[in-house]
């Protein structure tokens, strides 16, 4: 009896290697990456992705990190970035992260280059607060060339001196998106256009913009954003709009909005500035166990005013427009928000 048991598990164990060899690496990343339901666990530690250094969602990380420690489990803030965060979550790099709504719709457009962002292990855990791209231009260089909004600086055939910020943010991926869709160009046509272009933080390109280096930045953040209030202290910035047609074209296709940037906003708003508009998000492992989600969506909300004093956009959450129609909700999440009254 112990001779044709000890056969069975052989031929067993040979059979595994055996399949495990015919799949390759892919079985083994799809055994690693996409447990099955039944097999969730709460993790003893949490991985929050953030974004760039001295940004918005890098503040926010900070706050909540330290949030999540006190009242779930460890927590750790990493600098992150908005695409890159949602293949992270998906492949389990992290467990929750900051990004945008759009590029969930992006990945839902059907246009190819956006395809890697179709990710089967992710899903919103909530709509945070409104993002508005931003074209800020010197006020001497608008003048000197006639720009009023961004269809002008996009004619411009001159050394421009352009900057975003760095490739796998969610500034430079909406820029390549609004100069691809809504204005049929790229970086390379600029460059031929005698454009020089650089990807850089926040902190040095706004240096860089207050002491001349650069006529025009052009980035995605909040609605209130003290990096341009400390710009507008020593240079003078226009705020370029875009065009309706533009907005409406990219609505349809991204899940985008349009954002209207308000006289009192900024010192340099003197009219309304329509732009391209969306909201942060926070994306979550959709293996995460729907309690656990629950629990941390709840954290959340109770230390609300806590993330309002590291970042005054999050005044803007509220459960009516946490759950955005048309997205993937978490259904720990969805509990959650729909629990609140």
């Amino acid at each position: 009896m112990i001779a044709i048991r000890a056969l069975k598990c052989a031929t067993l164990l040979l059979a595994a290697v055996v399949c495990i060899s015919a799949g390759g690496s892919s079985f083994v990343f799809a055994a690693d990456s996409r447990p099955r339901e039944g097999a969730m666990e709460r993790p003893a530690h949490l991985r929050l992705l953030s974004g760039p250094n001295g940004g918005q969602w890098f503040t926010a990380g900070e706050r909540l990190a330290p949030i999540l420690t006190r009242n779930l489990v460890p927590t750790t803030s990493r600098i992150g970035g908005g695409v890159a965060n949602i293949a992270a979550v998906d492949k389990r790099l992290g467990d929750l992260g900051f990004t945008l709504t759009c590029f969930l719709g992006a990945g839902q457009s059907g246009e190819a280059e956006y395809q890697s962002l179709i990710a089967e292990n992710i899903a919103l855990m909530a709509n945070i607060y409104p993002q508005v791209f931003y074209f800020l231009l010197r006020k001497d260089v608008a003048a000197k060339h006639g720009i009023t909004d961004v269809a002008s600086l996009i004619k411009q055939r001159m050394p421009l001196r352009f900057a975003s910020l760095r490739p796998g943010t969610a500034s430079e991926f909406l820029l390549s998106m609004v100069l691809k869709y809504g204005y049929g160009t790229d970086f390379a046509k600029l460059r031929e256009q005698g454009w020089s272009i650089e990807f850089n933080n926040y902190a040095e390109t706004a240096d860089n913009f207050v002491e001349g280096k650069l006529d025009c930045f052009a980035y995605s953040a909040g609605t209130e954003v003290p990096l341009i209030l400390t710009m507008e202290k020593h240079t003078e910035v226009v705020v370029l709009p875009i065009e309706q047609s533009v907005l409406d074209l990219l609505e349809k296709k991204f899940k985008t909005r349009t954002y209207t940037i308000m006289p009192g906003q900024y010192t340099s708003i003197t009219t309304p500035v329509a732009t391209l508009g969306d909201f942060t998000c926070i994306i979550i492992r959709r293996d995460l166990p729907d309690d656990f989600v629950f629990a941390i969506t709840k954290t959340l909300w109770e230390n609300k005013d806590s993330m309002v004093e590291a970042v005054k956009d999050f005044q803007a959450l509220s459960p009516k427009s946490a759950m955005p129609p048309g997205f993937d909700l978490h259904p720990g999440a969805r509990k959650f928000w729909s629990s609140v009254k």
